[in-house]
């Protein structure tokens, strides 16, 4: 009876508390505080020494200080992490850029005419940097090449972006590339995914992709069908996450029992789950299931059950210890919640009296259906702030999905280990049958595109959902607990602050043009709203209706994430590409009350063939025909130029030009003017032109910030609009110089994008 009963023991127990928990959530909390607070190292450690020594001397308090000391512990472990010396990083921003000879090796295709790169020589001298190539022609995954280029840095803008980059620069061949025998040795794990992404493409053909994707995350199959994944629902099943380590484990775990005693197969399988994990460049998604499948398998061993609670909290301690950086990885977040939805809550929905045999069939695909909405749901606050998508469509689409992705991720490793016929038309067939089902399901209406929410709003749906499950665990104790601060968390995150006030923020849209200011009563107006993709700076509107813009790629997003559904006034200085391009996408994306355009503007023969094209029934159209002011708040914002006297022929000097004004700051929008329309500036409005802060003329062209204009404007701080390499040179050196010469901070929208607070 004792051999029986041990048998039968469970190595992971659903019910038991984890002790490791609040550690944990305290851990992370540091991280957390570290990434955005950076308390800074002193404090620190000040804090950390102050906790122990209480905790020492005063034992009633001791279980909350060594919780704050693991707080204070994952701040600690954030600094040392991310203080960690990037000589070759540093030296690149400082330059800016770098023309020298190069040497690389092809690590991947990143997508068209981009690849993922090592830089391993530089001038002669040897290093390891990851980099982004930007190249034309096809190259050979895993070639080295060598050639004379332009290195660029790769920077965050802390304002727009969400990830952070993970390559040091952006290399771009100042000439034709030449393939070169490499220096060094490849690793083993890169030799290993060669050899397996050669033999699919030898056996598979066109349909190497999907197997491709599973075996080693690659992103080809997952870039070309990417809307139709989103509106299915089943992106994670072509993603190698912790269901396809999962799968994995059953079928190896089959054979591997099938052939070795039990303990020497699980060891086996083990060292093959490793293999796997490093194939795959240590994803976190794979490394949580390897880890929590290796937890439970020497849980077992050991005779010591693990809680899921435990096996979750061990996993990301490791994954955090490791690498902090993780905790804000996507990959990590979904993979934990998702993990977490189905261990905690679907038990509950299950029987304990679930028969089996025919009749269990309808009740175990209810079961399936009730798992892929409630993991649906639970991750929906993830994928509407970081993608803006959510869907229902995988309730169904998983259906047939799952186990037509499980096949083929069998016959994927068949086919590795024998490519018979049998097995490639097979694969071939299922692959086929798995595309119809995914166009299928993609046209099921359950799904929301180009849907972001802010950070608050998803930590208030992550807070809802989690009072839905204390209430459905019957965790009465802690719902009556939680439920009212929980709740009064949750008001507090929907409607504070209900919007943002006095911020001005001049963003990195590249050689273009696009401001945005708050004023002290919320109320927006958007100056200028960036280029359109792919088209120089000076190109008029034509195709401004079939053509991407930066505003739609980037500031949509990002406005909807600030709950900003709605702009007051919108102001477009001159009609060129670079500054009104994201018109179109900005009217179709957002309600715009009041548009602002030169009555030079308004009456061109350009704005007559753009007009229609653009969703203007809701909005109201505002000539300026002369110097006037618009009230914001307590706020108000002059129109400078041109007025009834002036008169050109360029574009570029027909550009508004306005001063807004906030309690004792001012800043100067300039448009595109150049020397002509700032000397009669200077002449007509020299008191009137005084900012301390300046959005410098033409991105810094050397036609503009002349001498007597910037002798008025008198700036403290001149932001330059450019990118840092362009076709047009911007900015100049004369325009640096006259801009130095008055004492003007220089600021570079492509060092990330700027913000000002403004007094009330």
């Amino acid at each position: 009876m004792g051999s029986s009963t041990e048998s039968k023991t469970v190595a992971i127990r659903r019910s038991a508390p984890s002790p490791l928990l609040w550690p944990l959530i305290f851990w992370l909390a540091g991280i957390v505080i570290g990434r955005h607070l950076a308390p800074g190292l002193w404090l620190s450690l000040a804090l950390a020494g102050g906790f122990a020594l209480l905790a020492v001397f005063s034992k009633g308090l001791r279980p909350p200080l060594i919780l704050l000391l693991f707080c204070v512990g994952g701040n600690l472990h954030w600094q040392a992490h991310g203080t960690k010396a990037q000589p070759f990083a540093d030296y690149l921003l400082l330059r800016g850029q770098i023309q020298q000879e190069i040497c690389f090796k092809v690590q991947r295709s990143s997508g068209p005419k981009t690849y993922q790169v090592q830089l391993y020589e530089l001038a002669g001298h040897q290093l390891s940097e990851p980099m982004l190539l930007i190249y034309p022609e096809e190259l050979s995954v895993g070639g080295s090449y060598s050639t004379l280029a332009e290195i660029q840095p790769l920077r965050d803008d802390a304002i727009l972006d969400i990830h952070s980059r993970n390559y040091q620069g952006l290399i771009r061949p100042l000439k034709t590339l030449e393939q070169v025998e490499s220096t060094d040795t490849p690793t083993l794990v890169f030799r290993a995914r060669k050899a397996i992404q050669d033999r699919l493409d030898e056996a598979l053909g066109v349909y190497s992709p999907l197997a491709q994707a599973l075996l080693l995350s690659d992103s080809d199959f997952k870039r070309e069908h990417r809307q139709s994944l989103n509106r299915a629902g089943i992106m994670h099943l072509v993603v190698v996450s912790g269901l396809h380590v999962l799968m994995l484990s059953l079928f190896l775990l089959v054979i591997l029992r099938a052939i070795f005693p039990r303990i020497w197969a699980e060891a086996i399988f083990m060292l093959l789950l490793l293999a796997f994990a490093a194939l795959n460049s240590w994803a976190p998604p794979i490394t949580r299931a390897m880890l929590m499948i290796d937890l439970v398998i020497l849980s077992r061993w050991l005779s010591r059950p693990l809680s899921i609670a435990q096996n979750l909290s061990v996993a990301l301690f490791v994954i955090t210890i490791v690498s902090p950086t993780q905790l804000f990885n996507l990959g990590l977040q979904l993979s934990f919640t998702a993990v977490a939805l189905i261990a905690f809550v679907l038990p509950l929905f299950r029987s304990p009296t679930e028969s089996s045999g025919l009749r269990s069939y309808p009740r175990k695909i209810l079961g399936y259906m009730l798992i892929s909405l409630v993991v649906s749901l639970g991750i929906a606050p993830l994928t509407l702030y970081y993608f803006g998508t959510a869907s229902l469509n995988g309730v169904l689409a998983n259906l047939l999905g799952l186990p037509l992705i499980m096949l083929l991720l069998a016959l994927s490793i068949l086919i590795l280990i024998w490519d018979i016929q049998p097995f490639i038309l097979c694969f071939q067939a299922l692959t086929d049958l798995w595309q119809i089902w995914l166009n299928l399901c993609a046209k099921l209406p359950l799904s929301l595109e180009g849907q972001w929410i802010s950070l608050p709003i998803a930590i208030a749906l992550g807070l809802f959902l989690l009072v839905i499950v204390l209430k459905v665990r019957r965790s009465w104790r802690a719902w009556i607990k939680l439920a009212i601060p929980i709740s009064l968390a949750i008001a507090a995150l929907l409607f504070w602050p209900l919007s943002p006030k006095n911020e001005l923020y001049i963003f990195n849209s590249g050689v273009s043009d696009c401001s945005l200011i708050f004023a002290d009563d919320g109320s927006s107006m958007m100056i200028d709203t960036g280029g359109l993709i792919g088209q120089r700076a000076e190109m008029d509107l034509e195709a401004i209706d079939q053509t991407q813009s930066w505003l739609q790629n980037n500031l949509l997003r990002w406005l909807q994430r600030k709950r900003v559904n709605t702009l007051d006034y919108v102001v477009i200085t001159h009609l060129h590409g670079d500054h009104a391009g994201g018109i179109y996408d900005l009217l179709r994306g957002l309600k715009v009350k009041n548009l602002i355009l030169s009555d030079d503007s308004i009456h061109s023969e350009l704005w007559q063939q753009t007009a229609p094209l653009l969703e203007l029934q809701h909005t109201k159209i505002i000539a300026i025909t002369d110097t006037c002011t618009i009230k914001l708040g307590s706020h108000r914002l002059k129109f400078l130029h041109p007025d009834l006297d002036f008169y050109a022929t360029d574009l570029n000097n027909q550009s508004l030009v306005c001063r807004y004004d906030a309690g004792s700051q001012s800043i100067l929008f300039t448009g595109d003017i150049e020397r002509e329309a700032e000397l009669y500036l200077s002449e007509h409005y020299p008191q009137e032109l005084r900012a301390q802060i300046l959005k410098v003329p033409h991105h810094g062209s050397r036609s503009s910030s002349n001498t007597e204009f910037l002798a008025c404007v008198r700036p403290q701080t001149a932001v330059i609009n450019t990118a840092q390499r362009n076709v047009y040179g911007f900015p100049h050196e004369q325009a640096i110089g006259r801009l130095t010469e008055v004492g003007a901070e220089i600021r570079y929208t492509y060092e990330g994008s700027q913000r000002f607070l403004l007094k009330p």
